[in-house]
Parts: structure tokens; sequence; C-alpha cells
């Protein structure tokens, strides 16, 4: 059988083989990159939220010591020469530390005076001599820090930033006192010792994705989760090696995710099998495996097939070139050639991709050398060596930064979270509006749409002019197509592009004029002139007007709240000042809400659902933004809430005031003695008692006393003056009256009917 038969088959199961194989191949690879990827990112974020769980019981106790140590019974005791006869202050300050136990993970505690020679411990009130290591408190004491974490682990004594640790695993918070940083030693440590077994129940308790392990500050592991084996030596030479953050290694059969803590320089790692990993890869190994055979076996048996066929017409031309002459047709490589042609296509063809590929990301490119620019970033030497690159125009041409903001979104089709895409549509508008030659570039900053814009002459009011219609042609433009009211500052014309930083600030500044100017606007830096002089303050205290709104809050009124806000807002701005002045007194507003819902065991964050009420903040850019803002988004949940606590506070009052008429009917109790057992003004009470019971106090008072005296009436012998002695009335004639006017008969004639009714 001729040889060009057996090519045509080595071919054609070549040609089968070859992409079967690579599919194959491919398709392992990339599911066993996407499982190895997978259980990296799973033990990436198990190692993570491990972390997050054992930073929040350090940073817990960390904030129950500084509690301790700063209230007024340690501050108070700690220069005191203590005393067991001190039994009270001891014990006090023994109650204090008993209460750190009950926080997570706390295992014991020391308060140790070391001016004084004295120490509270689980032993008791006993003197320094008492603690296990004297040496260890003065090493303590020689700390740089006056807060600080230790943990040793290995059962070995390891340093730790020149102090000694004792042998043995532990976790150990040493806080001085004073805590603020000062050169003399400190007068007082607290120490308090971490249990290793409850920290290690805050680890990951499912070891399907490896051990947990936090090393010290040395790289000494000194706790993993439970059930762990020790880490692998030549994990650990690694592990004291790497100096990023965070990452990932492999090593002696291991994979390896590490996170070291930026909070006290521990590390946080993840030891994983790299067997159990691609214990799943091997299976889909060995399926892809199989079909590629299959399918290899069934394609070659039809290759054969399809060979002998084609062979006969390939034959009869290569006959028909060996007569016309020429080299046999065997000798000539056709199918080797046709692999280079195709690769000198494919060659070509990703030449021109790349191509294409530069070409868009050029405008990426220029766009973030003009966010530098910006920024300050760009040095002079720097601009001229890349302007031509990027083709920015030549030296010499005046300049002009055109900074766009949208006013408010408030009465419009979009919401609040459309805003990054309105200024993306606008800087695209900017974009295609704006001649080549003229458009520097545009950009989006900071909450703003950017442009830097070319003029054509040297004159100061020509170029101002052309900016000026250049900003109109835009705000027309963009509110014929989004129905946007938006505002442009203008800055003065410059001729250096390093000069950009500036020309931007000055746009901003002149946007900021709105709050005195409107909205919907186009302002020219060079039409403010800065007011020259002696700095006064431009506005008063406006403690008085918090107060109003304050009161209005803690009593629940809404309207009354939304009034005085107006009132605020108005005593602001009719003074002439600047954004950045008003957004400093709203601000101050925020802050005086945020420390009343504080106060109240509320969190201000918690009741407008942001992580940041400031962020929101921030971000508002008008006057109308801010009061919107105010009146939608902070006041009324925090008005709701202190209604709530208004209304429970008066239901609990005015029930206090009922059992004391209850307990007290027959004294002489007045809405003063009330006041003055419950600590409220006569005139607050009134007020609650009336909203709460619906009767004045003196009228439930009243008819609670005639009650008592029909009861008397009916259950005893009593005399009219008796009773009315007993119900603490001053003469019988008052109680008669009182009594007739209620009941519409005398006692003596309410009593004859009773008899009678018997």
């Amino acid at each position: 059988m001729p040889k060009y038969f057996y090519r045509l088959i080595l071919f054609t199961l070549l040609l089968v083989a070859a992409p079967v194989v690579s599919i194959g191949m491919i398709s392992y690879h990339i599911a066993s990159q996407d499982i190895e990827r997978k259980v990296n990112e799973g033990n990436a974020q198990i190692l993570l939220q491990n972390q997050m769980r054992i930073e929040e019981v350090l940073k817990n106790v960390e904030m129950a010591a500084v509690q301790y140590l700063n209230s007024s019974l340690v501050m108070d005791s700690i220069h005191d020469p203590l005393t067991p006869e001190d039994f009270q202050t001891i014990a006090n300050l023994g109650r204090g530390l008993y209460n750190l136990h009950s926080l997570s993970g706390v295992a014991d505690t020391y308060l140790v005076n070391m001016e004084m020679d004295w120490m509270i411990s689980k032993l008791g009130f006993t003197t320094i001599k008492e603690f296990s290591d004297r040496n260890v408190l003065d090493e303590y004491a020689d700390y740089p820090q006056n807060l600080f974490w230790l943990a040793s682990g290995s059962g070995q004594g390891k340093q730790d930033n020149g102090v000694r640790e004792k042998e043995g695993d532990r976790i150990r918070l040493i806080v001085k006192l004073p805590m603020i940083a000062t050169s003399t030693a400190p007068k007082a440590l607290l120490l308090i010792d971490m249990s290793h077994s409850e920290l290690e129940q805050d680890l990951a308790q499912d070891k399907t994705l490896g051990d947990i392990y936090i090393l010290n500050r040395e790289r000494v592991p000194f706790l993993s989760n439970p059930g762990s084996v020790p880490i692998q030596d030549v994990v650990m030479e690694k592990l004291r090696t790497v100096t990023d953050a965070s990452g990932y290694f492999e090593g002696d059969a291991m994979a390896v995710n590490y996170k070291v803590s930026p909070y006290n320089n521990w590390t946080y790692a993840s030891v994983v099998s790299i067997e159990g990993m691609t214990r799943e890869s091997k299976k889909i190994a060995m399926l892809t495996l199989n079909v590629c055979l299959v399918i290899f076996v069934v394609i070659a048996a039809i290759a054969f097939y399809g060979s002998r066929r084609m062979y006969s017409p390939i034959r009869r031309l290569f006959v028909i070139m060996e007569q016309i002459g020429g080299e046999p047709a065997d000798s000539k490589k056709k199918d080797e050639f046709a692999f280079i042609e195709d690769r000198f296509h494919a060659l070509f063809s990703t030449r021109k991709q790349l191509q294409q590929q530069l070409h868009g990301q050029l405008s990426q490119m220029k766009e973030f050398f003009l966010l530098k620019l910006f920024m300050g970033q760009i040095t002079e030497s720097e601009f001229l060596f890349k302007s031509e690159t990027y083709g920015f125009a030549g030296k010499g041409k005046a300049l002009g930064v055109l900074a766009l903001q949208i006013d408010s979104l408030q009465e419009t089709r979009y919401m609040e979270s459309d805003k990054e895409l309105l200024l993306f549509a606008i800087n695209n508008i900017v974009g295609e509006l704006l001649p080549g030659h003229r458009l520097v570039g545009a950009l989006l900053f900071d909450q703003s749409q950017v442009s830097l814009l070319t003029g054509d002459t040297d004159e100061p009011a020509e170029n101002k002019a052309y900016f000026h219609q250049t900003a109109e042609q835009i705000k027309s433009k963009v509110h014929e197509l989004l129905q946007l009211k938006t505002s442009i500052g203008i800055s003065r014309s410059f001729f250096r592009y390093t000069d950009a930083m500036n020309a931007y600030s000055e746009a901003l500044d002149a946007l900021k004029r709105r709050i005195r100017l409107g909205s919907d606007i186009i302002l020219h830096y060079d039409d403010f002139v800065p007011a020259h002089g002696d700095v006064k303050s431009l506005i008063p205290p406006l403690h008085h007007l918090e107060d109003y709104i304050v009161n209005a809050f803690t009593s629940g009124d809404a309207e009354s709240a939304m009034e005085h806000f107006d009132h605020y807002v108005a005593s602001i701005t009719e003074r002439d000042i600047q954004f950045n002045d008003y957004q400093v007194f709203m601000l101050q507003l925020v802050a005086r809400i945020y420390q009343l819902v504080r106060n109240e065991g509320g969190r201000l964050d918690g009741l407008i659902g942001s992580n940041s009420a400031v962020t929101q903040f921030v971000k508002l850019n008008t006057v109308q933004e801010v009061s919107v803002w105010f009146k939608t988004e902070l006041l009324p949940p925090t008005i709701a809430f202190f209604k709530k606590r208004a209304d429970s506070e008066y239901i609990n009052t005015a029930h206090q005031m009922v059992q004391m008429i209850h307990e007290q009917y027959d004294e002489d109790i007045s809405l003063e003695s009330c006041a003055a057992a419950l600590k409220f003004h006569p005139v607050y009470l009134s007020r609650v008692f009336k909203k709460e019971i619906g009767v004045t106090f003196i009228e439930y008072l009243t008819d609670y006393r005639m009650t008592m005296a029909k009861m008397m009436l009916e259950h005893t012998d009593l005399k009219i003056t008796e009773i009315a002695d007993r119900l603490n009335y001053t003469n019988s004639t008052g109680f008669i009256r009182t009594f007739r006017k209620l009941t519409g008969m005398t006692p003596g004639q309410y009593r004859q009917t009773l008899s009678k009714l018997k």
C-alpha cells in the first residue's frame, strides 16, 4: 500500500487527536484551577471570619478594660496605699474585675498597683510579691505602649518586642495606668489572661477546608482550632519569612492562606492538604480521559474508512503531477506548508487585535493621565515628556476648567442611586458635543464632571466668553436629553497644564457660591472677589436654636422639630457664607443629634439604615440636597425614636402616680409631693397624667377617695366625721359636699339607701 496512504491516515488521526487532547487538557486544567480557586477563596473567607471573631473578642475585652480603668473608683483608688481594712474599696475593685470575667474568653484578671505595692486578683487582696513572676511586671512597665497584647505558644519562652513571656501558652492583655503616654513608670497595671479553650471554640470547627492557626508577632503558633495537627516545619519557615499583609503559598503537599492582622500583628493561617483539594480534580481527569479515548477510537475508525475512499483521487492527482514533471509529489510537504500558512494568518490576526486593543486603551490612559494632572501629581518635565503621546495641544494656548455638578435629583424621574450613571452619561455628552481640538479631556472626578478646554486667544475676556458659551451649550444639551438641572463652575484662564489642579479648585469654589445665588446657574471664579480685612465670625453661635430642635426631639413633636429646623437653616443661609461654612454648621447639628441618640442607648446609623450618616452627608453638594436629606432621611426616624421613648416614659410615670394615689389616698398627697418623689416638675407630671389616664390628678384622687368612702359607708359603722378624717379631709363639710357632687346624695343618705337595699 502506498506510503502517502499511511501519511493521510496519520495526518487524519493527528488532526483529530490534537483538538481532542487539547480540549481534554484544557477542560481538566480549567476545572482543576476553578476547584483550587474556589477552595482558596473559601479558605480566605473562613480565615477572615475567624480573624474577625477573634479580634472582636479581643476588642471587647480592651473596651471593657479601658472602661474599668477609667472608672472613678479605679482612678481614685490607684493612688491610695490600700490595706485589708479598706475592705469596701477592695470589694468594689474586685467586683469590677469579676465583671470582666463575664466577657467571652476572659480566664483571669490582675489589678497590680506597682507604686503602692498591692494587687487584687482571684487570690484576693495581696502584695505584689504574691504575683508568680515579679520580673515580668517590670518588663511590662518598660514596654513602650500603654495597651498591648502578648501571646506565646508551643510551650517555649519567646521574645515579643523585648518583653519576656513565661513558658507555656498564654494570651494576655496588659494596660498601664495612667493610660496617657508618659516618660515615667506606670503606677499600676491591669493584666487580663484569656482562655485558650474558649478562644479555640471561636475558631472554625469544621475542618473540611483545613486547620486554622494563629501566630504571634514572632510567628510562633499559640492557638488553633480543636483537633488540628502541628504545623509542618517547612510551612513554619515560610510563614516566618512572608512580608505581605496577606497571601497564599504551597509547600510540602500543603496549601496555605495567611493574613497578617494590622490590629496586633498576629498572623492567621489556614493550612489544607493539596491532595484533599485535588481529589475532585482527579475524578474529573479520569472522566475526561475516558471520554477522549472513546472519541479518539470512534474518529480513528471513521478516519481509516474515509482515507481509503479519499486515497484514489489523490493518487490519480499525484500521477498527473509526475507526468507533467517536477519533483515527486510525495516530497512536497504540502501539509506542513498549510500549517505554516495557517500560523501566519493567526499571527497577523493576533497583531491586528493587539493594535486595536492598544488604540482602545489609549483613551483610558489619557483619562488617567488627566486625573493625575488634576490631582497635582504630574510635574512639568513629565508632562512635556508625555504630552505628544497623548496628543495634548501645544504649549502656550490658553486653558480653562469647567466643573459640572447635578443640583438635585428631587422632583425628577431619577433615584439617588442613578447619580453616578447620570454623570457618566453627561461625560459622554460632553465628549460628543465639543470638538476635539477644543476639548483636551473630560472625566468624572469626585461627584463632578470635569472638562479641560483650550481657547484660541490670549485675551482673558474673550476666553471667558468662549468658556461661558461652551458651558451654556453643555448645560442646555444635558437638560434637553436628561431633563436635569445642573450648575457649572468655570476657572480663570491659565497657560500651563500643571496649573490644572488650581484651576479645578477654582471651578469648585465657584460652584460653592450656589448657597447664595441658587442653583441651575453658571458661575465664573473671577466674578467673586474674596473679602479682605480682619477675619470675623459671620455667624453667631446657634446653640439656642439647636436646643429648640433637641427639645422637640425629646418630646417627640415632629411638627415643632421641623419648624425649628427650618428656622435654623434660615438663620444660617441668610448670612453671606460659603457652602463649606454651611456644611460645618449642619455637620455640627448632625453630631449633636448623634450624641443625643447615643445617650438614649440608640444608634443614629441604625435609625437611618446606613453604615455612616456622615458619609451620606458629605456627598451632598447643595443647600437643597442637605435640607431634603435632613427632612427625609435623618429627622423622621430620629423623632420617631424619641417619641417611642417618650410614650414609654409617660406610661410608666403615670402608673407610678396611680400606685402612689392607691397607697397614700388617706394621707396629704398632692401633685407636688408626687413630683418630689419621682424627681419631675409638677407641670410635667400633670401633663403626663392627663395624657395617659384621661383625667387630671385631682379628679382621679377625689374619685378614688370617694370610692373608698363608699366602701367604708357600706362595710363599717364609722361616723361621717371619722370617714372624712381618714380620707384626710380637714372637715366633714368639705367631704360631704364633694361626696354629694359625685354621687348626687350625702354620705348619710347613701348609707340609708344601702340599708334599705339589704
